[in-house]
């Protein structure tokens, strides 16, 4: 793969907080490093610690991605150096975190930062202050917003792009359906309902929601609710939770005699981290939808770019699990940022990186099923609008055909 180079400083690896990478980057520094005609610097945040602890997979393996980046040559001679800050998944620390890499470290974009609460807090500032906030890992509309919010990008599919295919779904193969839905009590699981909501509603379904129940962040259980919403008899269950909830929500339905169609978000069908936790047995039958591939599939075992992930990991990230999809997904957002930068040659202004962020035409990355692609313009900042429907059979997602 021909890729560019990225720098990893010893101060940037304390600002991440991932004591589990220094000592494996300390021998990777005390080799000899490239030389280079300047420094890209990239910011984010991440909940290294917190309820959220495990998506921060995201940034632990993109600090690896920048590190094999570097060590071939970095971005048009320049190393790029990712600084990744603890939020604990809390918006006020995203804000202080953020404000620290923008004002104290001089970073060119924040990349990939975790979280929708954690993203919008920070949004109106990185917009005041014409920072490029690029592909975010959340999934509202509200980062996709070139006429209110012109610096921030997407990284995700948006809630109601992924929200309307759920409810297509459900409404063509169980037109008559109740729907019992479960959700986080923020921005992410609020809009992602109002999404899923509007799009029956504009299909003119019959498909009814008969109770939805939120939860808090902080919660340590949602035991109450599966029961609650058990209780309706709904012929589906929405379960529009992040991870750890949704782990909690498999094993509790599992208990009980209510057998609905049990749709998980994008954000939580990871297989090593969500489902093998919950139980393989325990997760069969349920849907979800994707734009990647499944990470541990052997359905991309003769893929090339999959291929490529698979010798990154093992040569950068020899610990890491290449069955958690996290890994590969966030692999692939940085080589799309590369891409950005790649563009941008020796303009490296923020008005440069935001044009090229919202002008990507039919880019193909390395996680992203053949024949979906990024696009991107002026008008309309979705990276991605198509998904493909899976069904997990137990071991693997097969697709919903």
């Amino acid at each position: 793969m021909n890729v560019p180079k990225l720098p990893i400083s010893r101060r940037s690896l304390l600002k991440a907080s991932l004591a589990p990478l220094t000592l494996s980057f300390d021998r990777v520094l005390a080799q000899p490093q490239p030389s280079f005609k300047g420094e890209i610097r990239l910011g984010q945040t991440m909940p290294y610690s917190g309820p959220l602890s495990a998506l921060s997979a995201i940034g632990k393996v993109q600090a690896r991605y920048f590190k094999m980046l570097n060590d071939n040559g970095g971005i048009n001679g320049r190393s790029v150096t990712l600084l990744s800050l603890d939020d604990a998944y809390n918006p006020a620390k995203a804000v202080e975190q953020t404000r620290n890499l923008v004002e104290r470290e001089g970073v060119k974009a924040m990349f990939a930062s975790m979280g929708t609460a954690q993203n919008v807090a920070v949004q109106k500032y990185l917009n005041g202050k014409k920072v490029p906030q690029l592909f975010v890992y959340a999934g509202s509309d509200r980062f996709a917003d070139p006429k209110n919010f012109p610096w921030t990008v997407p990284g995700l599919p948006t809630f109601s792009t992924e929200a309307s295919v759920y409810a297509e779904y459900i409404h063509k193969t169980k037109p008559s359906a109740k729907v019992a839905v479960l959700y986080q009590n923020d921005d992410f699981g609020k809009e992602y309902l109002a999404a899923f909501k509007r799009q029956l509603q504009t299909l003119g379904s019959q498909v009814q929601v008969v109770m939805a129940t939120g939860y808090e962040v902080t919660a340590p259980t949602i035991d109450s609710q599966i029961i609650s919403l058990a209780a309706t008899g709904a012929d589906v269950f929405m379960d529009i939770t992040s991870p750890k909830f949704t782990i909690q929500a498999i094993r509790k339905v599992s208990e009980l005699p209510w057998k609905p169609l049990h749709i998980i978000p994008i954000t939580s069908n990871f297989i090593a981290t969500v489902l093998r936790v919950a139980g393989l047995d325990k997760s069969t039958g349920l849907v979800s939808a994707t734009p990647s591939k499944s990470a541990g599939d052997a359905e991309w075992v003769n893929d090339a770019a999959y291929k490529d992930w698979l010798a990154f990991m093992k040569k950068y990230y020899p610990e890491g699990d290449t069955t958690e999809q996290l890994n590969l997904v966030g692999y692939s957002m940085g080589f799309l940022m590369t891409e950005v930068l790649r563009r941008c040659g020796d303009d490296l202004s923020a008005e440069r990186i935001l044009k090229e962020a919202t002008s990507l035409k039919n880019v193909a990355l390395p996680a992203l099923v053949p024949g979906i692609t990024v696009n991107t313009s002026l008008t309309d900042y979705r990276i991605v609008q198509q998904l493909r429907l899976q069904r997990f059979d137990g071991a693997r997602w097969l697709p919903v055909v």
